[in-house]
């Protein structure tokens, strides 16, 4: 009976939907850039599911991880050191990270999944790609102020995450030279040379 306490105690509660979160959230984005991928596009509808389920449960995971530090019985927040950046008066810059990144992730998020026929493309694109500012910030945050960044397993996880990160940003980068190079050119009245961008944003 103590062990099922301990377990669903706050400080542990906090600790799993932190850990939840960083799942979610680096799955999101995996899967957002496998989408772009040329050789999964029989996949894409498949991909972009994952992508956006991952980034609500992350979002959802998020908020409790947060929510809950206002009734933690070991180092209770104020509302205002959840919420506001640089507020707290524990290791404050590694908090500061973490709320940050969950402001970007939202913006991403509403921008992708809530406000994408309200916006032209270069103002999705631009707010997009704040996923990866967004990543880095949430797993400073996580290596720095974690509970399990010492332990091995806590190592492992971190560690493939930028791992499969990195190398998935790589050929993405890859992939987006030559999607590019791919783009038929027009040649408009007068000799203007413009390409022919497709309207639809996850095209």
């Amino acid at each position: 009976m103590d062990t099922i306490q301990q377990l669903f105690s706050t400080w542990h509660v906090i600790r799993w939907m932190g850990l939840l979160a960083f799942f979610f959230f680096t799955m999101s984005l995996a899967f957002g850039m496998l989408g772009r991928f040329n050789r999964f596009r029989k996949n894409k509808g498949l991909f972009q599911l994952i992508h956006i389920s991952s980034s609500w449960a992350g979002i959802n995971a998020c908020l409790i991880h947060m929510l809950i530090l206002i009734i933690d019985h070991y180092r209770p927040y104020k509302v205002a050191a959840i919420f506001v950046p640089f507020v707290s008066g524990y290791m404050r810059a590694a908090s500061a990270l973490g709320i940050i990144a969950f402001y970007l992730f939202l913006v991403v998020l509403f921008t992708s999944d809530v406000l994408i026929g309200k916006m032209n493309r270069s103002m999705w694109k631009t707010a997009h790609l704040l996923v990866f500012p967004s990543w880095l910030l949430m797993l400073g945050h996580a290596v720095w102020m974690g509970a399990d960044t010492s332990a091995w397993w806590g190592k492992t996880l971190y560690g493939t995450a930028v791992a499969v990160i990195l190398t998935l940003f790589v050929f993405y980068l890859k992939e987006q030279r030559l999607n590019r190079r791919r783009q038929p050119v027009v040649i408009k009245a007068g000799g203007e040379r413009s390409l022919n961008v497709p309207s639809r944003f996850h095209e």
